[in-house]
């Protein structure tokens, strides 16, 4: 009796904070300090792979109930926390016509700017409503120096980004910015860098640079009402 309490109580524990490390897992896999949920959405299906756990603790409360013990708390627990894993672990099947990881639409941007961005990159797309947004590390040592030195030397880049500019960004992606290093602003309809747009809609490119993380953010085709 004391054996099989101790592994019904090691099962009820490990279910009970499965979700809480699946999660973790999927967010230090998924660098979600370079691509932030996006890059937990990635490998949100790695919270799947524990749904054993919550169905070993169901099959333990099944012996308990068969033998007349208390069992109802293991239900409880692993149908709360499957439920959590299931649908959180879902997240990459759920959202991949919003949130995608291809290359090319970073090579879309390069064409609108007129400058290369290094092709040894990971990155991560969301396409919301108002813009569409990437994250990108540069994944290769030698491309990262080679892109700093590129961007050092080309005035399209600035290293202070012009405060009426920052007005008109997303809230998140001021605050994301605040210390990154390097700025681009293109203006697709007046075809203008780095100024304030003129009245009007403008469509709009954003780039920002950080080089410590070696991470791009990229906010593309954002409309921006000037009255």
């Amino acid at each position: 009796m004391k054996k099989e309490k101790i592994i019904g109580n090691i099962l009820l524990v490990a279910t009970l904070i499965s979700p809480m490390i699946s999660f973790s897992l999927a967010s230090i896999i998924g660098e979600a300090e370079i691509f932030g949920v996006a890059g937990i959405i990635r490998y949100s299906w790695v919270m799947l792979l524990f749904i054993p756990i919550g169905l070993l603790s169901i099959l333990f409360g099944f012996k308990l109930k068969n033998n007349k013990q208390k069992y109802k708390k293991y239900f409880i627990i692993s149908f709360i926390c499957l439920s959590l894993l299931v649908i959180f672990g879902s997240y990459r099947f759920i959202f991949n016509s919003v949130v995608t990881y291809d290359v090319n639409e970073i090579s879309i941007v390069e064409e609108k700017i007129n400058f290369e961005i290094p092709d040894q990159v990971k990155v991560s797309n969301t396409k919301l409503k108002l813009y569409n947004i990437s994250y990108a590390k540069i994944i290769d040592n030698e491309s990262k120096r080679a892109f700093e030195e590129k961007i050092r030397n080309n005035q399209l880049w600035q290293d202070v980004l012009n405060t009426g500019i920052k007005g008109l960004l997303p809230f998140d992606v001021q605050y994301e910015t605040a210390d990154f290093d390097y700025f681009l602003f293109f203006n697709v309809t007046s075809d203008e860098y780095n100024a304030f747009p003129p009245s009007g809609q403008n469509v709009c490119i954003f780039v920002a640079y950080d080089c410590d993380l070696q991470r791009l953010i990229i906010l593309n085709d954002y409309k921006i009402n000037v009255n």
